[in-house]
């Protein structure tokens, strides 16, 4: 996932434009937390809260979406690395483990309802989408249990990399529908029925 755009060599070297850019990224997780629906998000108001001036905000990050897509990859790999991940091996133990990884997430997402429904709802929405099931299925791919049995199962890393994004596209939707449900299901039966949904779609034993 991004962050914005790839600083030059002389930005990365500056501390003072890693910091402005860090505080943007702050100002723009916290005003995403606060938002309201039909609010209008204000890059002049962002940058203010950041401190910073409205043209360093467009070298860092060329417009809003991006700063958007920027708060939500560094939310979202957060929330990833402080929740354990299934264990790569033990088939059998695929049930168990993702079941308590995927209620764990579920759990944070639900918390922060807000502020994902914001970036989904967002000009940065597409972009976002895109940022999310790429990410996801490299975790699938190479952290799960998941990705060894695709990878027995097809032909080339191409056609297992297709088949990771095809669960993490199909994770998404149901996630983004789940949060979307004023009267959704609890977190854990979700986790319950995306694991069984992930392992049958993967080819491994659902134990």
């Amino acid at each position: 996932m991004t962050t914005g755009d790839t600083p030059d060599a002389g930005e990365m070297r500056n501390p003072r434009a890693e910091r402005s850019k860090a505080a943007l990224i702050t100002a723009m997780t916290r005003a995403l937390d606060e938002y309201e629906p039909g609010q209008v998000l204000s890059l002049a108001e962002i940058s203010r809260a950041a401190g910073v001036s409205r043209p360093t905000l467009y070298q860092h990050f060329g417009d809003l979406a991006n700063l958007i897509r920027a708060a939500a990859a560094v939310r979202l790999v957060a929330l990833f690395d402080s929740v354990p991940q299934p264990a790569h091996d033990a088939q059998g133990s695929w049930h168990d483990a993702s079941s308590t990884a995927l209620h764990a997430l579920l759990t944070e997402l639900e918390h922060r309802r807000g502020f994902y429904l914001a970036v989904l709802d967002s000009t940065a929405a597409g972009e976002v989408r895109e940022d999310v099931i790429e990410f996801l299925a490299t975790r699938i791919v190479d952290v799960t249990a998941l990705g060894p049995a695709m990878q027995d199962m097809e032909p080339s890393p191409e056609d297992v990399h297709e088949r990771a994004m095809f669960l993490a596209a199909g994770a998404l939707w149901r996630t983004e529908r789940w949060l979307r449900d004023d009267a959704s299901e609890p977190a854990e039966q979700l986790a319950h029925r995306l694991s069984r949904i992930l392992a049958s779609a993967a080819g491994i034993s659902d134990t």
